[in-house]
């Protein structure tokens, strides 16, 4: 279900790289916590990947993630967001 109120939605068909600036895939979706307005997840190949520290290029089309290869593609699918879930990601994630 596509969210009007989210802005990070112009990310959706930027490539995603990670920490080794190696491209793991192309960006699905973005999660956005409309009340403190904040971007939360990247969605890439069904996997969550947290938002937090990403850099975006803008005129290449690319983000980078501060996560390795390995973490990005083991990481839980998207489940209906709660505590746990986000509680779950960030223990993958060593955040």
């Amino acid at each position: 279900m596509e969210d009007p109120n989210n802005p990070y939605t112009i990310l959706e068909g930027y490539k995603l790289y990670d920490a080794s600036r190696e491209e793991v895939g192309e960006i699905e979706g973005t999660v956005y916590d409309e009340p403190s307005d904040i971007l939360k997840y990247i969605l890439v190949d069904g996997r969550v990947v947290p938002a937090d520290g990403m850099e975006v290029d803008a005129e290449e089309n690319r983000v980078f993630v501060p996560y390795d290869r390995r973490a990005i593609e083991s990481a839980p699918k998207m489940e209906d967001y709660s505590g746990e879930f986000d509680e779950r990601l960030r223990e993958h994630y060593e955040i």
